[in-house]
């Protein structure tokens, strides 16, 4: 079964807040959609039968290093128990510590990142663990087998040099081809 984990954080977050809102409001789309609970499949989608919501993440100190922390702590938790995390809410920042927790449980990840922002910075505004420089911590803990980024849409120099350095494959927006998904 697969487990669902909010994360109400955004205090990494360099423009607008917001993310911190999104898990309650993510949840309201299973209980008041238009849509069934079916996957194509045929497979009913829905709490208790294929997945059960572990509800959010409190954090009691809202600095960085303390809500790392508890994320990664959590997400030990349920991976040793060897259950499956999907995790939601929050901004960018928090994929550093749910990978970090994954990785020490699995060895030789390949990361498949879909995203217009390749979060490869070294430090944005003067904070290396920012929703823009996920990607950067992950890498140069050199715990993962590979990074593949598509959709890039706002790759700048020091994120190529970033992506260079750290053999990361990145597929730009500019650079999709479409014409794969056509029938």
């Amino acid at each position: 079964m697969i487990k669902v984990l909010g994360i109400p954080y955004d205090g990494n977050s360099s423009f607008l807040k917001g993310p911190s809102l999104a898990p309650p409001i993510i949840r309201q789309m299973e209980r008041y959609g238009s849509a069934n609970c079916f996957a194509e499949n045929g497979v009913e989608i829905c709490e208790g039968k294929t997945h059960h919501d572990l509800g959010d993440i409190l954090f009691s100190d809202h600095n960085p290093e303390s809500v790392f922390k508890v994320i990664g702590q959590n997400i030990t938790n349920q991976l040793d128990n060897n259950d499956k995390v999907f995790c939601f809410g929050g901004d960018h920042s928090i994929t550093f510590p749910i990978v970090d927790a994954y990785t020490d449980k699995y060895e030789n990840l390949n990361i498949l990142h879909l995203d217009a922002h390749a979060d490869l910075y070294e430090n944005f505004d003067n904070n290396p663990f920012s929703h823009a420089s996920p990607f950067a911590r992950i890498l140069e803990k050199r715990k993962i087998n590979s990074l593949t980024q598509a959709g890039i849409r706002t790759l700048n120099t020091h994120q190529k040099i970033q992506a260079e350095k750290y053999n990361v494959e990145v597929i730009e927006m500019k650079n999709f081809n479409f014409s794969l998904f056509k029938n």
